[in-house]
């Protein structure tokens, strides 16, 4: 199962979800690795130290010779792994602008290694950008955090549309 925690607002506990859910489903005897896709860095912050980063999921989606095995880490939670973010990350949109697999990196980067991870889950930036839709396109599950005002709610039907276009070209490119 790969499960992306997205919603384009900022503040709704994307991040917290996703190092609380990782750590949870390691206890439980998941082998999890956390996707830390957004530039903020905070699930990495969460269990790594930043200054002992020196590859990030900026060169794994960029890199043909990085793979994202290169740059997975283990924490201190058994069986819970990350691939670490940095701001450089932010950068990724502009270097990827005319690729024709922009949006497919994630899930060809993370293909081989699903096979090690029993759950795969990714902590989305606050946008519905590049990195976003990577990891819809990536995710088999999506968790969307929300909070219960009316502005929130609003917000979310722009994500569920992106959704649905990400699910209808997905079932062009099975049939």
């Amino acid at each position: 199962m790969i499960l992306a925690i997205a919603n384009q607002k900022g503040g709704v506990g994307k991040t917290t979800t996703a190092i609380n859910l990782g750590a949870a489903l390691a206890l439980r005897g998941h082998r999890t690795l956390l996707i830390d896709l957004d530039p903020q860095a905070n699930s990495t912050m969460s269990y790594v130290d930043p200054a002992a980063v020196t590859r990030s999921l900026f060169d794994a989606l960029t890199d043909p010779t990085c793979s994202i095995s290169d740059i997975v880490i283990p924490t201190t939670v058994e069986r819970l792994s990350i691939t670490p973010s940095r701001i450089g990350l932010a950068k990724l949109e502009g270097k990827l602008v005319g690729e024709m697999d922009a949006h497919f990196r994630l899930k060809d980067k993370l293909a081989p290694v699903t096979k090690n991870h029993d759950i795969i889950v990714i902590d989305c930036p606050p946008a519905l950008g590049l990195l976003t839709v990577n990891a819809l396109v990536a995710a088999t599950h999506l968790l969307i955090p929300i909070q219960s005002s009316y502005f929130a709610l609003e917000g979310t039907d722009d994500l569920l549309e992106t959704v649905e276009k990400v699910r209808s070209r997905s079932e062009e490119h099975t049939s």
